[in-house]
């Protein structure tokens, strides 16, 4: 009976800990490099032009996310649009280290159609219960300044491609913003290379509040190492990051 006592406080009081980690408000909290991280501080700014920041401290560290607007929507990070990024800054024991989700070369990470050309056949097709595409087939790629890249795709009756539905070989050498002609078909369909393995991510703001002026949503990211400290991995990961009702602040 003692025994089943002991386990029973030891569930209330993780359950407790789980409740405080959802709802702590503010609340600015992820997984770095697979390891739970929670800022002890959130603040955001919006600046003249409408551009969001949003700030998270420890005692020695600093995430930054940057989106350019503050209005619900997804913000992709690592791209040719800086304006959309996040950062990460150490300064312990006069350690510093720097990480930032610049546009650098290397395995693609993910890719926008801007062009549907003519004359291609699906690689992929949808399947129940759930509709979910599955694909058995892909295509090769052409140009850039990389090489190995494949795509799985969706065209219509006429033949036009419709949407990318997935990288099926990330190749290696591509750089945002290159322009890439999908194979087969009218070799006339293009697609455009968003960000790299090497440095990628998301800002997703699923709530602006103009009542009470916090911010909410969800992040994650890869950046790289900007300054080639030795002490450190060259890439670092944030993942499954949520931030709650961040208080708004006069910009900066």
């Amino acid at each position: 009976m003692k025994r089943f006592l002991f386990l029973f406080t030891i569930c209330i009081a993780f359950s407790s800990c789980q409740e405080n980690v959802k709802f702590n408000t503010p609340g600015f909290q992820a997984q770095k490099d697979d390891v739970f991280w929670r800022a002890n501080d959130a603040r955001a700014y919006v600046s003249a032009t409408g551009k969001l920041t949003i700030e998270a401290f420890t005692s020695y560290e600093k995430v930054t996310l940057n989106a350019n607007s503050k209005n619900n929507g997804t913000y992709i990070v690592g791209t040719t649009n800086a304006n959309n990024s996040a950062t990460y800054h150490s300064n312990f024991n006069d350690t510093i280290i720097d990480y930032a989700t610049l546009a650098v070369p290397g395995p693609v990470n993910s890719v926008a159609l801007i062009n549907g050309g003519t004359g291609y056949a699906s690689d992929c097709t949808q399947q129940p219960p759930n509709n979910e595409y599955v694909c058995t087939l892909d295509h090769d790629t052409t140009g850039g300044t990389g090489s190995g890249l494949k795509v799985a795709l969706v065209a219509n009756g006429s033949g036009v491609v419709t949407s990318i539905i997935k990288v099926t070989a990330r190749g290696n050498g591509y750089v945002p913003g290159d322009i890439v002609t999908v194979a087969l078909g009218g070799v006339n369909c293009k697609v455009r290379v968003l960000n790299t393995q090497n440095s990628n991510g998301e800002i997703q703001i699923t709530n602006y509040d103009n009542v009470n002026f916090t911010v909410t949503g969800k992040f994650k990211f890869s950046a790289v190492n900007i300054n080639s400290n030795p002490l450190t991995g060259p890439l670092l990961n944030f993942q499954y990051g949520e931030f709650y009702k961040v208080p708004i602040y006069p910009s900066m």
